[in-house]
């Protein structure tokens, strides 16, 4: 009795996460849309992409849930952003890439930084290798993609302007959550 309510808590927790990870990527989209459309490179590529930041740290704090949610979040904004409308397998690899991209940088990072998997070694440096780890892997998975189906020809100026929008967006993301938390009242410490 005991073991299955362990897991009804542990599933709601991950659906939470994911449900919680697919509307903060939703909403973070649609506000890059609406700052940032004029500034786009190209369709799928931005200057600055917002999005890229809830990836990261939905990624961190969630792992798979967060990527299950990456994925519904990058499927919903596909459909009602109408992202690559004649291409269906270009949108399935889209949203695959864009949950599963930040879920490797995650793995990698995990192991090659030691950061635990409740993330207690995590600082400002290992942080920023999180961030420039994902802000080069993702781009280079999506341009890959984009160049195989024919969406994006221009592998390396795609490369280099959706580095520089998902390494502006994870920064901009990454501080705004370190401004907000610095906001929330401190809670005093359990005393022993």
């Amino acid at each position: 009795m005991q073991a299955s309510s362990e897991f009804r808590s542990a599933l709601r927790t991950h659906l939470a996460a994911a449900a919680g990870t697919a509307l903060c990527y939703f909403l973070f989209y649609s506000i890059n849309e609406w700052l940032f459309r004029r500034t786009q490179f190209t369709e799928g590529i931005a200057w600055i992409y917002l999005p890229a930041g809830v990836r990261l740290i939905c990624t961190l704090l969630f792992a798979e849930a967060g990527c299950v949610g990456l994925l519904i979040g990058s499927l919903a904004t596909a459909a009602t952003y109408h992202l690559f409308p004649h291409d269906p397998i270009a949108v399935a690899g889209y949203c695959l890439i864009s949950a599963g991209a930040p879920y490797l940088a995650y793995r990698l990072t995990l192991s090659g930084l030691d950061l635990g998997r409740n993330l207690s070694n995590l600082n400002t440096t290992r942080l920023m290798a999180c961030i420039l780890l994902y802000a080069l892997s993702n781009p280079l998975l999506q341009l890959i993609w984009f160049v195989m189906r024919g969406v994006y020809p221009d592998f390396w100026s795609g490369l280099i302007v959706m580095s520089i929008g998902d390494l502006s967006g994870s920064l901009i993301v990454v501080y705004l959550c370190k401004l907000l938390l610095s906001l929330l009242p401190r809670l005093p410490l359990p005393r022993p």
